[in-house]
């Protein structure tokens, strides 16, 4: 009996104990919404402080599957400075954590850098735990003066909140969105960042990051089929350089003949030099196509011929006299049999892989 009683006391003493212990860290924690910043701090949007990737007007204007993707802060971050050792995000999403062929890492993962102004960069493993809210822990962060934390947020989910945590004797504030001209991207699941290991890794962060450029994201998986509201959302951003990446989505004959891609391209350079006639718009071939080394003939066809009637347009464009209008083959970004999940959509080398083809394309075309 006696026995009994103390084991239920010291039971009694360990909960106690445990619930002052977490209540002692929650309380030494200091957490940052930047959805309550006093000024506009997410970026990689071309609209007001929101994770949603196109604006609310669109909402009636577009598909509802195009509406539902851009919810999905594929290309979204935060830029901060901090002098924490260990900082923590929390956050909620509303869709499944992962998906077959790509993990919850890149689904619904964030992703942690640092840089300084000479565009060195850093990054910070992270411990994290996909439940009801997701948790990232990154500690022992080395101290480096100048250094901008670049935080990444999930390629293929929606994010209702999040917060960023460091402990209450650290600082941490949060950069303005980045005034430069920024690269916009339309395109397909690709180029939203299927199926990359963590957000960092998807080819627009990575080109991002090597020509130090603002980039948005306007890629939607399944639907970047160069559709009129898209295009006159995009030309109504003064950007640095357009880049079109449709032609996978484009792949079906019956739905998507070769007048109908000629009609939509037209459209869409028209509309963007209509607007910034000295912005270069970037056409890119259907990435996949190009590999003889995979085997699925029906596959190559598709991609091939797709990637043969944008080149097709391209030629036409340039013997009309366009001007500022460039070109990106699938040869140039160059994916073995080694560089995707299933034949089309790239791993984390088909990431690189593309990365380093459009970063290589982006200074042919600045001539730096």
């Amino acid at each position: 009996m006696i026995k009994n009683i103390r084991k239920g006391f010291h039971n009694i003493l360990f909960v106690t104990f445990f619930l002052f212990m977490f209540n002692n860290v929650k309380a030494q924690t200091t957490w940052y919404n930047p959805l309550k910043e006093n000024y506009p701090v997410i970026q990689g949007q071309a609209q007001a402080n929101s994770f949603q990737r196109l604006p609310d007007l669109m909402k009636d204007l577009v598909r509802q599957p195009v509406w539902a993707l851009s919810q999905n802060t594929a290309g979204e971050y935060l830029e901060f400075t901090s002098n924490a050792k260990k900082i923590i995000v929390r956050y909620q999403v509303t869709g499944p954590l992962s998906m077959p062929h790509m993990p919850s890492t890149g689904v619904s993962g964030v992703d942690l850098f640092a840089h300084d102004d000479k565009g060195s960069w850093d990054w910070a493993s992270g411990k994290y735990a996909f439940k009801d809210t997701v948790t990232y822990t990154f500690e022992n962060l080395a101290e480096k003066r100048g250094k901008v934390f670049r935080l990444y947020f999930p390629l293929y989910n929606s994010v209702k909140w999040l917060e960023v945590g460091v402990d209450k004797s650290a600082t941490l504030t949060f950069l303005p969105i980045d005034k430069q001209k920024p690269i916009v991207v339309y395109g397909t699941s690709i180029a939203q960042g299927g199926c990359a290991s963590r957000p960092g890794l998807a080819w627009t962060s990575i080109f991002g990051r090597n020509v130090s450029t603002p980039v948005i994201n306007l890629a939607f998986s399944g639907n970047g089929r160069l559709e009129t509201p898209i295009i006159d959302h995009i030309a109504e951003i003064d950007a640095k350089l357009f880049i079109l990446d449709c032609m996978p989505n484009l792949g079906s004959r019956t739905l998507y003949p070769e007048e109908e891609i000629r009609k939509r391209v037209n459209e869409a350079v028209t509309k963007f030099q209509q607007k910034y006639a000295n912005t270069p718009i970037l056409l890119v071939e259907h990435s996949g196509g190009g590999n003889n080394h995979l085997l699925d003939t029906q596959k190559n066809e598709e991609f091939e011929t797709s990637s043969a009637i944008i080149a097709k347009i391209y030629k036409e464009l340039k013997a009309r006299g366009v001007k500022n209008i460039y070109f990106l083959t699938n040869k140039e970004i160059g994916m073995g049999i080694n560089s995707t999940v299933d034949g089309a959509h790239p791993n984390d080398i088909g990431m690189m892989e593309h990365a380093t083809a459009f970063t290589k394309k982006y200074w042919e075309i600045f001539k730096k």
